[in-house]
């Protein structure tokens, strides 16, 4: 009986598993025999990008290498883009007192601040600097600095008013 039973499993199973294939009909009755088939795929927007990773800035230093925001991969709609922002404070916050500050701009390579850059195709970069002013450096007191940035990374319509 188990042998029966296991017999009668596995011919449902396989008949469970087999795949229906349709295939276009040609009517023999026409001449040339000709019948047209559509073939379709979407692919879902998907986007990787790289934002710059925790940097350390060295006392005195004017303009520090903060990496760049790069658009890595890239399946976008057209009429789309990949936009990434950068959100901080531009100062620096001393640990042990918050009101002593050092201030710094994020610039591109043009020495423009970097706020935001909309991105359409995979390996478009933005290479990144941390500037301080010679100033600023000998206006700040000792002690260890930090401040947190954020990136917001976005996909957006381009041709939207």
């Amino acid at each position: 009986m188990k042998k029966l039973t296991a017999i009668v499993s596995a011919f449902v199973l396989t008949l469970t598993l087999s795949a229906t294939a349709f295939a276009a009909g040609i009517n023999q009755d026409s001449d040339p025999k000709t019948s047209d088939v559509e073939v379709k795929t979407s692919i879902s927007p998907t986007y990787t990008v790289t934002i710059p990773a925790n940097t350390t800035v060295t006392f005195n230093r004017l303009s520090t290498s903060f990496g760049s925001v790069k658009l890595d991969a890239a399946q976008i709609n057209p009429g789309y883009a990949v936009k990434v922002e950068l959100n901080a404070s531009g100062k620096l916050k001393n640990q042990a007192d918050k009101n002593k500050t050092i201030a710094y701009t994020i610039n591109d390579k043009n020495g423009k601040a970097f706020t935001a850059q909309q991105y359409t195709a995979a390996g478009q970069e933005t290479p990144l600097t941390i500037d301080i002013t010679q100033a600023a450096w000998n206006a700040a007191f000792a002690g260890s600095y930090s401040d947190t940035i954020t990136f917001t990374v976005s996909y957006v319509n381009t041709s939207a008013s």
